[in-house]
Parts: structure tokens; sequence; C-alpha cells
């Protein structure tokens, strides 16, 4: 049975998750990736200067870019698990 929703769902909360599920190991290991390293900058950033008090522009584009690539990867999930047979 194809349910789309449970890989874009996985992939919104973990980008990647849902790559993996649909058998795209490439692909979802290239979204863990990217959302580990945009993570691990957010934390090096918030750890360097004590937080978000400062209302840096920076905090806010690796949300925006870490937010973008769960989006996408949950769409691309999505996408993929509706066009594919079940596995």
């Amino acid at each position: 049975m194809k349910q789309p929703w449970i890989a874009a769902t996985l992939s919104a909360i973990l980008p990647g998750a849902g790559q993996m599920i649909n058998h795209q190991w490439m692909k979802g290991a290239l979204f863990l990736t990217g959302a580990l390293i945009v993570s691990g900058m957010l934390r090096r950033r918030t750890i360097l200067q004590s937080g978000f008090a400062d209302g840096s522009i920076g905090h806010a584009l690796l949300l925006a870019v870490l937010f973008a690539l769960a989006v996408w990867s949950a769409a691309d999930a999505f996408r993929s698990r509706s066009r594919t047979p079940s596995h």
C-alpha cells in the first residue's frame, strides 16, 4: 500500500528519512548531510554568541535554510513515493 504522507512526515522531521524508506539511499544521505551541516552551523553560532538574544540575521538565515531543506525533503519524498510502486 502506498502512503506518501508517511515518507513526507518522516522527511519533515528528519530530512532524508523519507527518501531512505523510499530506497533512495544517496538522495536521503545528501538531505541528511545537508541538514546536519546547517544544524551544526546553527548550534556553533548559538554557542559562540550565547543564544539568540542578539537578534542576529545569521540565526534567522540558518533557520530559514534548515526549514527550507525540511520542506524540500518532505515534498520530494511525497512525490517519489507517489510515483513508485509499493515496496
